[in-house]
């Protein structure tokens, strides 16, 4: 593979990496600081909140209307926080987005400008008595309990949510990725400071540009403060260990919806995959269930009319695939059926050189899009750091191009079912058209 690899990368303190991805098709500048840390039943709820605390405001801009005015006055900038999961890993980051200096009317150092806001949010947020601020924790402290709600609410995703925890159970790939909401309401303003004070301390900091700007002025002012900071950041375990049961696990909950919801999770095997094997599995997903050409799609949705819909997704780092349906009361048992007679036809190679074909495409498609945002090439190479490889999505879309049906089969028999969660309706409270 000759494509040049466009990630600078530099480490500027312990613990603590700038990297940069020059393109000069955006004419806007991102900057994002990744804290990574390990996942724990304990500390999840906490980490899921302090992002969200810690965006509003800092000493400088002490309201959120002071901070609206400042990022106005940068040409409208703007400031987003996130939690992410990866893996046994949470990954909170703070991201500050704006028009690049060469169109600053006074010439400002936009990139400049960012990076003091994000260190002032970071290590400057507004205290009150040494604490942080209470009024805005309690604001945050119903958002994400809105959140996790909305969450709960939305079947679809709660169902999915709770065949992950069941599958993972005791591990933390398996903790949700906001929290517990009983969990929220105990975090005072002494345990959220507390928690701010060790996220700073163990994450390890991942400082990404994406842009067309210089990001040099940047990079010296977070380097400046993460080399005054006394750190100890915490090894990661990024990948599962998980071993699959003896026998699948079924778990049934009912609830009062129109639409019941069946998920499949499938082991695929722990630890870090060869680009080879990763590869083939991506393939044969997109093969059994990952586009609207999959096998799960046309013959157990369209044709057999089993569900209102039915999809598979491939989690590297959990090394599980997951396959979520929405179907009618009375069918769960044969969409079952029917989706573990497709993998079955897949791990034979009774699929055709057209559907192998429209699901490769369907993934280089998926690569080629990967740059059309910042936001886009900042999670893709934030990944390939995290997993020590210097793959570009142009590497990973030509790796597509290599996997042969044998080894898409192959893919396919190292899937183990492992376990079954059905959402069971009683045929009130939604729409029975659902169709997410």
């Amino acid at each position: 593979m000759n494509h040049a690899y466009p990630l600078k990368r530099e480490q500027i303190a312990d613990g603590t990496m700038f990297s940069s991805v020059a393109d000069s098709r955006f004419k806007t500048n991102l900057l994002t600081v990744n804290l990574i840390l390990p996942t724990a039943r304990e500390t999840v709820t906490e980490n899921a909140l302090l992002p969200l605390v810690l965006e509003k405001c800092w000493e400088e801009a002490p309201t959120n209307r002071a901070f609206s005015r400042q990022l106005n006055r940068l040409y409208g900038a703007s400031v987003d926080c996130a939690s992410a999961r990866i893996g046994g890993a949470s990954a909170l980051s703070l991201s500050f987005s704006a028009i690049d200096s060469a169109y600053a009317l006074a010439g400002e150092n936009m990139l400049a400008e960012g990076a003091r806001i994000l260190l002032g949010l970071l290590f400057r947020p507004v205290l009150q008595n040494g604490l942080l601020e209470e009024e805005n924790l309690a604001l945050q402290k119903q958002y994400l309990a809105d959140t996790i709600l909305a969450d709960i609410n939305e079947k679809r995703s709660y169902a999915l949510g709770q065949t992950l925890q069941r599958m993972f159970e005791g591990e933390p790939c398996g903790l949700p990725r906001y929290g517990f909401l009983e969990d929220i309401e105990k975090i005072t303003p002494a345990a959220a400071t507390a928690a701010w004070k060790r996220i700073l301390d163990t994450a390890r900091v991942e400082i990404f540009h994406v842009g067309m700007g210089d990001p040099s002025g940047a990079k010296a002012l977070f380097s400046e403060a993460f080399r005054g900071k006394q750190r100890h950041p915490l090894p990661l375990a990024l990948f599962s260990s998980h071993t699959p049961p003896a026998s699948p696990r079924e778990f049934r909950e009912e609830k009062p919806v129109a639409q019941s919801k069946l998920c499949m999770g499938f082991a695929a095997g722990s630890g870090p995959a060869t680009a080879a094997d990763l590869s083939a599995m991506r393939l044969m997903t997109a093969v059994f269930g990952g586009t609207p050409t999959s096998r799960l799609f046309v013959n157990v949705r369209e044709k057999r009319s089993l569900c209102y819909y039915c999809a598979a997704r491939y989690d590297r780092f959990k090394g599980a695939l997951i396959v979520d349906s929405g179907v009618e009361h009375d069918k769960a048992e044969e969409t079952k059926a029917a989706i573990l007679e497709e993998l079955e036809a897949v791990r034979r190679g009774e699929f055709t050189g057209e559907e192998l074909d429209f699901a490769r495409l369907s993934l280089q498609n998926t690569y080629r899009s990967v740059g059309d945002s910042a936001y886009g090439l900042e999670s893709f190479y934030l990944g390939q750091s995290l997993l020590g490889l210097e793959e570009t999505p142009e590497d990973q879309g030509e790796q597509i191009a290599a996997v042969t049906r044998e080894a898409v089969c192959e893919a396919a028999n190292r899937l183990v079912l492992d376990t079954v969660y059905l959402l069971a309706g009683s045929g009130e409270g939604e729409n029975t058209c659902e169709n997410q």
